[in-house]
């Protein structure tokens, strides 16, 4: 079988395979006692399982971590809200359905609030419909905390509330039947090392869990329960990465310079503390992006100022004096988070994600800024805002991040004088105005994921039209340029930590066009380092040029292909 490898290593493991298993609802009524017994016994026992999380997070963690179970319990006892639940019941609704209408009623309800705190009480109560509907139907995640042996995760493509909970110490590799080569499950891949393939047709029809796997990342071959010789091929292979791995970790300390001695900086992207350790370990100069999101997505509750503040203290800490670029809260498109319900969009890449969530959510901002103020004095903290589109959007950002500076400042809190605040270019309107955003941001990121699929009108996640989306086409390039020369008009650096920067044809390109930093997961800082190494910035100037120049996205990509086979 064979997909799109996505995250080059090869790995063997016994498959588990997971099933985003939806909720069904308008299911037939089965009569009152029986719907009522249903609802019931699953209210006891969803209120067992909160009530044990409740006592072992105050025992484990703390009261604070603790509450959002014991409101959960509040809940799951409220004769408020269990009342008419029955009542709908009663009217001839299925359990699964009067749980549905009487909880949405109620999270539109406290939604609507403008206090921040009753909007939490909104996605407490769509946490506990969801743990209901699931207890009725028999649904559950996939257990890899009990894994004990290497396993390769299967799916149709694991959404990031989903992998940001999983225990990945057993897992080594992915296999999706659906997503694409920038979708969030093959970034997450790249990230931690773990080869994957998506893409692949037929996989969860084929495949049933405890059966032998062997994952090629680089080729997107799958094979399911394979010979003895391929078996043995593999575990060659394995052997041979690992040498290859220690070999790069020896080297991680050696500096990025071009053939002329040109210095590059190189850095690293990360979604956890975990991974801040990593890429020091592989040599990073920096975190070029610290998808913050991911501190969201592993819980049934929004972290709060706190634990976020922990978590941006120990990157900056750990880095030092290394610039950590953080990016703030970036949700939406194909990420949602449990604890924040965000109505369904019929175009979500295109609707109330990032920034513009943000700007609705201004608590839920503030809460985030307050705490990267606080770690600041910690390290060298940037910061930088996504999905910019206008000077408007930017300056108002900005203008938050000044006014929890004064509250934080009046309530006795150090914070570092000097923060630079930079955005994404991710978004064609604003490569476009980049001459322009410099006057205003400190710093640019090129997100070549994102600014890819606006311009070419491609969803970056559909396997459908995989072919249409690629960085190399010259609309991208030019946007790419624009982006780079508008910084630099205005003496301001220019880095990209979208996929585009770890790819070895893409580099030259790049480095002719003048990137100042390149961002890649941390897995593969060794490559890019010695890719950088045997090139010369001058000659990488002239096949940025004639690729930008190029009539195809093809043309563009076989450009560089023979310019790479000349070196």
């Amino acid at each position: 079988m064979k997909g799109i490898g996505v995250s080059r290593g090869v790995c063997l493991g016994k498959a588990l395979v997971y099933s985003e298993i939806p909720v069904k609802l308008n299911r037939p009524f089965k009569g009152k006692e029986t719907e009522e017994a249903d609802f019931e016994k699953a209210r006891l026992e969803v209120l067992e399982k909160n009530q044990n999380l409740a006592r072992k997070t105050k025992r484990g963690i703390g009261r604070e971590e603790a509450a959002i179970f014991e409101a959960h319990c509040s809940i799951l006892q409220d004769e408020e809200m269990i009342v008419p639940i029955r009542g709908e019941i009663s009217l001839g609704a299925s359990a699964v359905d009067a749980v549905e209408k009487v909880m949405n009623q109620y999270m539109e309800l406290f939604a609507a609030m403008d206090s921040e705190y009753m909007k939490q009480r909104a996605s407490d109560i769509q946490d506990i419909k969801m743990q209901l509907q699931r207890q009725m139907q028999g649904i559950s995640l996939p257990d890899t905390g009990s894994l004990q042996e290497p396993t390769v995760l299967i799916g149709e493509d694991i959404p990031p509330s989903v992998t940001a909970g999983l225990d990945f110490r057993h897992i080594v590799g992915l296999v999706m039947e659906g997503g694409g080569k920038t979708s969030h499950t093959a970034i997450l891949a790249r990230t931690m090392e773990l080869p994957a393939a998506v893409g692949v047709k037929g996989i969860l029809e084929n495949v049933k869990n405890g059966m032998r796997i062997a994952l090629d990342g680089n080729s997107g071959e799958v094979f399911p329960e394979p010979e003895k010789k391929v078996t043995e091929r593999f575990r060659k292979e394995i052997e041979k990465e690992k040498q290859e791995r220690k070999r790069r970790a020896e080297r991680a300390n050696l500096p990025c310079v071009t053939k002329e001695g040109k210095r590059v900086q190189l850095f690293g992207n990360i979604g956890n503390v975990q991974d801040a350790q990593k890429a020091l370990q592989y040599g990073a100069g920096g975190i070029g992006l610290f998808r913050s999101e991911f501190l969201y997505l592993t819980g049934e509750f929004l972290p709060t100022e706190e634990q976020q503040y922990q978590a941006y203290a120990s990157v900056l800490r750990s880095m030092k004096e290394k610039p950590v670029i953080v990016r703030t809260l970036d949700i939406g498109g194909d990420k949602e988070v449990p604890a924040l319900p965000m109505k369904k969009e019929q175009n979500p890449f295109l609707g109330n994600r990032a920034i513009r969530l943000c700007r609705k959510e201004k608590e839920v901002f503030k809460t985030q800024l307050r705490a990267l103020l606080r770690a600041s004095v910690y390290g060298e903290l940037q910061i930088m805002f996504p999905m910019i589109s206008s000077v408007e959007e930017l300056r108002w950002a900005k203008g938050m991040a000044e006014e929890c500076r004064r509250e934080l400042e009046k309530e006795g809190k150090e914070v570092k004088e000097k923060i630079p605040m930079g955005m994404m270019i991710e978004i064609p309107s604003a490569a476009v105005m980049a001459e322009t955003f410099a006057k205003e941001a400190d710093f640019f990121s090129i997100g070549t994921n994102d600014l890819t699929q606006y311009t070419l009108a491609a969803d970056r996640g559909n396997e459908e039209i995989a072919d249409l989306y690629t960085y190399f086409h010259p609309a991208v390039l030019k946007l790419i340029q624009l982006a780079i020369e508008g910084a630099h008009k205005n003496g301001k650096p220019c880095g990209m930590c979208g996929e585009a920067a770890g790819d070895k044809k893409m580099i030259p390109i790049l480095l002719g066009l003048g990137l100042d930093e390149f961002s890649v997961s941390p897995g593969g800082i060794g490559e890019v380092k010695e890719w950088i190494g045997r090139l010369s910035a001058r000659e990488c100037r002239e096949i940025a040029l004639e690729a930008i120049k190029a009539e195809s996205a093809e043309k563009a990509e076989q450009l560089a292909e023979i310019f790479w086979e000349k070196q």
